[in-house]
């Protein structure tokens, strides 16, 4: 038996070492995926135009649900001017448009708003450019307001989700690899094929209270979502907003396939859990144990699988594959430990009623490993799929200062003193069961314990998935940021310092300083000109040239960055006594507070 375990032990290493290899590519790749929503627009963000554009035209870092998706155009009296077609591209469902009539000078909102076809998310933000001479407050945006949650329901609801589904998958489970093969097995004693039919009614109960508040709490869901979609109250919800919500988004048709699954499960319940066999029956329900688990046990393996599709993973664009990979390997990880704490916690009352002091010991002896076994695995498999997706959703040390960084360092937190149970469990417990029986008194409070704990870690994931995520957050308000960014250079006996400010998307100051190798400052310069361009793509050239304000430092004071991401300035210094000094400089434009989405 100990060859055995050792053997275990070194399966569920490699596996481990395994995993964390498969991963490592993914985690050094991480910071690619965090920019805030909108990525693109025509015109620009804070652009001046001499002509006024025929369309407005947004691109979005994921795919939105074109029914709930919308632009609108307000002029300075907050009308409505723009030709009412907003309309998602159907070749790139990334990009929204809305067609304008011949606007007149001034300055002009884009007000948008969006459902992620990835995660169901509402989204919203806005912008402003001018046509002919900006007004007063060209350098700012009017942000839409969002709240803290989708819904106020939603994290609870999101809670018994999980809390029912692994309940249900983890009971399965926990009767396929654990207590089944103890007490039905070759080395079974009379005193545990007692128990295995008591123990099959326990489960089965359980199944079905997890079944049934799973099935209440998606029906809430469905009902919240519509609410969130459509931006109404709940009695306006009822009805043809939900019925439209589930045949024209990716979320509805992916609730649709959840229930059905859910349905199939049920009716395989009902073939085989619904009621205790008789003594005639019991050898013809043993004939196949593991398909009357199995078969359902697959089916919740799917639900569990159609909740990662429209997870945080499947908005984080680029990487999609391998996030939702992680977070299904996460969600399964999970079922198995914590939905198999919370019936091994519900078995107890069993063996304490039906077996005696010895018989409970040698029962609980060999049921224990096969646990600590499994759960092994899974938290090996929880902490590097948990670390793995926690990079991808909080990017930089300073998205951990967002509530949706805050909320997953409450979940660890929590997850620690869970841990901390599960190695008294499994060190200090564990090899005085066989011996002491006031060891199994003692499993009894911890496994309690754990699993009251498991599920307050599941009530701080309902948060977490209800909560925009860190990297969206951090790269939008950027907090900690320098309000300006600063370069240094010598070319040509010249030193210079160049400083743009703010450095986010919009209109930005340019100060160019200028001396010589003395520290003199180079005062003749006849022109000192920049010319910035946008690296990802082709947005041409903005030259401009600085003007002269004080010896050695000249200055310009607009010049348009008009969209987040890699930027390129080169500066040309021209003097009559000298070579023409050149040098350039790469640097990232912030999306900035006002341009961002919420």
């Amino acid at each position: 038996m100990s060859l055995r375990l050792a053997n275990i032990r070194r399966i569920i290493i490699l596996a481990s070492i395994a995993l964390l290899l498969a991963c490592s590519p993914l985690l050094l790749a991480q910071v690619a995926s965090a920019h805030a929503n909108l990525v693109r627009a025509e015109p620009p963000p804070f652009s001046v135009l001499e002509q006024p554009p025929g369309k407005v035209t947004i691109s979005f870092s994921e795919p939105v649900e074109p029914r709930y998706s919308e632009i609108q155009v307000l002029d300075a009296q907050d009308k409505q001017v723009d030709s009412h077609d907003s309309l998602v591209d159907s070749r790139n469902p990334t990009a929204m448009s809305v067609s304008l009539p011949v606007l007149p000078v001034g300055t002009y909102t884009v007000v948008w708003r969006t459902v992620s076809a990835a995660d169901g998310h509402a989204i919203g933000g806005s912008f402003i450019f001018s046509v002919g001479t900006p007004s007063a407050n060209a350098g700012e945006a009017v942000q839409v307001a969002q709240p803290l949650l989708q819904s106020p329901a939603d994290p609870i609801l999101k809670w018994l989700t999980l809390l029912s589904l692994l309940a249900l998958v983890g009971g399965l489970g926990f009767e396929l690899l654990v207590w089944r093969p103890v007490l039905t097995g070759k080395r079974a004693n009379r005193a545990m094929g007692w128990i295995s039919d008591e123990m099959a009614s326990n489960s089965s109960r359980l199944g079905w209270v997890a079944m049934g508040v799973f099935g209440v709490a998606s029906i809430g869901q469905l009902i919240s979502q519509a609410m969130v979609a459509n931006n109404i109250p709940l009695y306006k919800a009822l009805g043809s907003p939900i019925f439209s919500l589930l045949i024209s988004t990716k979320w509805g048709n992916l609730w649709l396939w959840r229930i059905a699954l859910l349905l199939g499960t049920v009716a395989l319940f009902a073939v085989f859990h619904t009621s205790l066999p008789g003594e005639g029956e019991k050898a013809k329900v043993r004939v196949l144990p593991q398909a009357r688990l199995l078969l359902p046990l697959a089916l919740a393996c799917g639900i569990l699988l159609t909740l990662s599709l429209v997870s945080h993973a499947a908005a984080t664009t680029g990487i999609q594959a391998a996030a939702i990979s992680l977070d299904y390997l996460h969600l399964l990880a999970a079922a198995f430990w914590v939905g198999g704490l919370f019936h091994f916690a519900k078995a107890f009352p069993i063996f304490v009623r039906r077996l005696s002091p010895e018989e409970r010991r040698l029962t609980l002896s060999r049921l224990v490993p096969r646990f600590s076994t499994l759960a092994t695995l899974s938290v090996g498999t929880l902490i590097i799929t948990g670390l793995s997706s926690a990079r991808i959703q909080a990017t930089v040390v300073r998205a951990l200062l967002t509530p949706y960084g805050l909320t997953l360092l409450i979940k660890i937190g929590l997850i620690v003193p869970l841990l901390l149970l599960g190695a008294l469990n499994l060190m200090w417990v564990r090899p005085r069961l066989s011996s002491e029986e006031k060891a199994t008194k003692q499993l009894r409070r911890l496994v309690t314990a754990e699993a009251l704990l498991a599920a307050l870690v599941l009530l701080s994931v309902g948060f977490l998935t209800s909560l925009e995520p860190a990297r969206q957050v951090a790269s939008r308000e950027a907090p900690g940021e320098p309000t300006s960014l600063a370069f240094h250079g010598t070319v040509e006996g010249a030193h210079i310092v160049l400083e743009i400010a703010p450095g986010q998307v919009g209109l930005n100051r340019v100060d160019v300083s200028i001396v010589d190798s003395f520290f003199d400052p180079i005062s003749n310069a006849t022109d000192v000109s920049l010319s910035f361009k946008y690296l990802n793509a082709d947005l041409g050239e903005n030259v401009v040239s600085a003007v002269p304000v004080s010896p050695g430092n000249y200055i310009v004071e607009k010049v348009l960055l008009s969209v987040a991401g890699p930027w390129q300035v080169e500066l040309v210094v021209r003097r009559p006594d000298a070579f023409d000094a050149r040098t350039s400089f790469r640097f990232e434009v912030s999306p900035g507070p006002n341009a961002g989405s919420a």
